[in-house]
């Protein structure tokens, strides 16, 4: 059975280009609790194993997503 809504003959779907989201995240290090900043490229790159590397160099263990953190790294901060 046909749906009640059929698409137009010789119409074409509208192409929304979808918008990446680069802006750095901040992710809290299970060992000191600091927030770090993190890339993007970063995330992606070591999602599975849990591991990320900082702006300011340090390789940040994820925590949880609820632990808020003690205090922000001052090196990511610059």
């Amino acid at each position: 059975m046909a749906g009640r809504h059929r698409r137009r003959a010789g119409a074409v779907p509208a192409y929304v280009p979808q918008q990446r989201d680069l802006r750095p995240v901040e992710v809290t290090d299970v060992r000191t609790h600091l927030l770090h900043v993190v890339s993007q490229e970063s995330l992606a790159a070591h999602r599975q194993v849990g591991w990320f590397l900082a702006t300011c160099g340090v390789e940040v263990l994820a925590a949880s997503l609820t632990d808020p953190g003690r205090g922000r790294c001052r090196e990511c901060a610059r």
